[in-house]
């Protein structure tokens, strides 16, 4: 690698990232055909915006990202399923201290209860609602890692795969 390469290389405090989870859609209520279960969905993804903190260009940038939720089962007494949802964006280029935001893929979520008066004999759960977990995004430029966020932080104790 020559010197004039090195010099467009970012560092990993180069580039800051942010995110904020956000409702797509909603399908509404839907019951079942017997009326006993009240069921909606709703669809979330997260918006993602990635400043370039220098004063130089970035080139050839792409985000990669795991999304984190829970689902719970109706009329199940386990704890809820841990699930994650993958995907990258190209992001291109930035020029000096630019920002662009992205959205990532949406993932669907369920809530759902019994209806009034109605209940699991074995005590099983009258009321499941999935729940978004969090976001792991780590930016790379030329296929070398370049930063990196979580929220919650926690989310790095996960495996990355």
């Amino acid at each position: 690698m020559t010197s004039s390469e090195n010099a467009i290389r970012a560092e990993i405090s180069d580039v800051e990232i942010h995110c904020i989870p956000k409702k797509v859609d909603a399908s509404g209520n839907q019951n079942s055909p017997s009326g006993s279960i009240m069921r909606e969905k709703e669809r979330w993804s997260y918006d993602v915006t990635i400043e370039n903190k220098t004063f130089k260009d970035l080139s050839g940038l792409e985000m990669k990202y795991v999304i984190f939720f829970k689902q719970e089962k109706l009329g199940a007494r386990d704890a809820a399923t841990s699930r994650r949802q993958s995907g990258s964006l190209t992001i291109g280029s930035l020029k000096p201290h630019e920002k662009k935001s992205v959205t990532t893929n949406s993932v669907e979520l369920d809530n759902a209860h019994l209806a009034p008066n109605y209940y699991y004999s074995d005590g099983g759960r009258q009321k499941a609602q999935d729940t978004l977990g969090g976001l792991w995004v780590r930016v790379y430029q030329n296929g070398q890692q370049l930063a990196e966020y979580a929220n919650p932080t926690t989310l790095t104790r996960e495996s990355w795969e």
